[in-house]
């Protein structure tokens, strides 16, 4: 399988190196604010690994950008312009996540020990960062463990 073909190249904006790198500068402001799409499966699996890991940070730094944009938007009382952009960073990263456990899985082939390790390395060692864990009730938290 070819993964270095690409559908779309990777663009990096110029880094501010300040505060302004966390904030959208809009030229305009009587027009609205132009969004692409988020990336689709198909075209990540054409990607090869360095790049999913370029444009896994990417995302990490746009979805960090769009928490400090929403919140000084929630400081002013304002609503946080293309509030659907945060679900499409958010869908991108896991589809990265999803395209890299399908490799993991086809590499491990029957090997369950592999497949552990290399998942291991994708999710990070708490394991996926989208499965919810119970919270402790109030009780046991209460109640010393002897």
């Amino acid at each position: 399988m070819a993964y270095g073909v690409g559908v779309r190249q990777l663009s990096v904006t110029p880094m501010n190196r300040g505060i302004e790198d966390f904030f959208t500068v809009k030229p305009d402001v009587e027009k609205p604010l132009v969004v692409g799409r988020e990336w689709q499966s198909e075209h990540l699996r054409l990607k090869s690994f360095d790049d999913l890991h370029k444009l896994w940070y990417i995302l990490l730094k746009e979805q960090n950008a769009l928490f400090t944009e929403r919140y000084h938007a929630k400081l002013k009382r304002q609503q946080l312009e293309a509030p659907h952009r945060l679900r499409m960073v958010r869908k991108s990263m896991t589809r990265i996540k999803h395209v890299l456990t399908e490799r993991a899985i086809e590499e491990a082939g029957g090997n369950e020990d592999q497949r552990k390790v290399m998942m291991r390395l994708i999710n990070g060692p708490q394991g996926a960062t989208y499965v919810n864990k119970p919270y402790p009730s109030k009780e046991a938290a209460a109640s010393p463990e002897p």
